[in-house]
């Protein structure tokens, strides 16, 4: 039997409250989460994973994992100091 390279991601959970973020999904704490729902509310709204029960902010799993995969094509564009190449002085 072959060993796998990538190990498999834990499926995200059905739903959640933002104030009970879960620690296993990514911003992994309530208060990034809360940030992170902030800044996005709109393309979370648009992509059918945020929805209001009552007075709370609920997360729907798969919207939301499916979501979080399509930013992966922001990634290639993303430039930080220790990527950009060295000029000769």
């Amino acid at each position: 039997m072959t060993k796998q390279r990538n190990p498999i991601a834990q499926p995200a959970p059905h739903s959640w409250a933002i104030e009970s973020w879960p620690a296993f999904v990514y911003p992994h704490s309530p208060g990034k989460g809360r940030y992170l729902v902030r800044c996005n509310r709109t393309a979370l709204v648009q992509a059918g994973a945020l929805s209001r029960v009552g007075r709370d902010l609920v997360v729907l799993g798969a919207p939301f994992s499916r979501w979080l995969e399509s930013q992966s094509n922001r990634v290639a564009g993303f430039e930080i100091a220790p990527n950009r190449p060295e000029v000769a002085a």
